[in-house]
């Protein structure tokens, strides 16, 4: 930007002004006339003009510290040390609460922590995500979106290796297009919920429809489930959209894995 140029044309506009005030009071001793309306225009017009060169100013220069934080906490969250990803993490959830993170951008990190080494990164970047929603619902609705569009996960709890096995085996036997829309991203082995009900678990009442998908896509291979509502429960808020808990006891095993477990 040549300031010099800047420099002059503030000074004309100095002048201007000058002249039209002295012009005005002239005007004001003796009438109010149509001119003193013209005048009076001009002089908003020639006040406004460095007003707004300020103000652009300031706009760019917020516009340049918003894109430098950007960088910056990108930079972290792809670093291969764990603690840098973790003030990346932190440094995310601040200026997504502050709506300084485009909503777009939230589905590419997803993307990015769903295939990154570090296998806490997902896990603490959705607890970010979560926070940020909070104070930002713009967060919370680019969130359900971006998990829409990714196959629903399904953390399963089962007593036994041999119960584990057989929804591995029911999983693939379903077709092509409705496996790939299932992820099952943990497996939780508790001896002590062994004669749990057989059930499918939601947490957000948007997820229901989906809900009784699955389970009818397992029903049809044998495991009945019966869907259950949590969307009103105490710990659904920490739990992220199209997300579910599937219990099973393995108390019977569905015919398709008695074939494959039998003598």
């Amino acid at each position: 930007m040549d300031w010099s140029a800047w420099s002059v044309r503030l000074q004309g506009w100095r002048q201007q002004l000058e002249l039209l005030l002295h012009r005005s009071f002239r005007a004001a001793r003796f009438r109010i006339s149509p001119q003193w309306g013209r005048t009076f225009m001009e002089l908003i017009t020639i006040a406004l003009v460095p007003l707004t060169v300020a103000a652009m100013g300031w706009y760019w220069t917020q516009w340049q510290q918003d894109v430098s934080d950007l960088k910056s906490m990108i930079d972290l969250v792809t670093d291969k040390s764990p603690e840098k990803q973790k003030y990346g993490i932190a440094m995310f959830e601040y200026l997504a609460r502050n709506g300084k993170v485009p909503v777009e951008f939230i589905a590419a990190q997803i993307d990015y922590a769903s295939t990154a080494q570090n296998h806490e990164l997902l896990p603490m970047l959705e607890v970010a995500i979560l926070n940020a929603a909070r104070d930002n619902p713009k967060v919370a609705t680019a969130y359900r979106l971006a998990l829409e569009q990714r196959p629903a996960r399904v953390f399963i709890h089962v007593p036994s290796e041999e119960a584990y096995d057989c929804l591995m085996h029911l999983r693939d036997a379903l077709k092509d297009v409705d496996r790939a829309s299932i992820n099952f991203p943990a497996v939780r082995k508790f001896e002590g919920y062994a004669a749990s009900p057989q059930e499918l678990r939601f947490f957000h009442t948007e997820d229901k429809k989906r809900a009784q998908q699955i389970a009818g896509l397992f029903g049809a291979l044998g495991l009945q489930l019966l869907v259950k509502d949590l969307s009103t429960s105490e710990w659904a808020a920490t739990n992220s959209p199209n997300s579910y808990e599937l219990w099973f006891n393995g108390k019977p095993l569905p015919q398709l894995c008695q074939a494959t477990t039998g003598p």
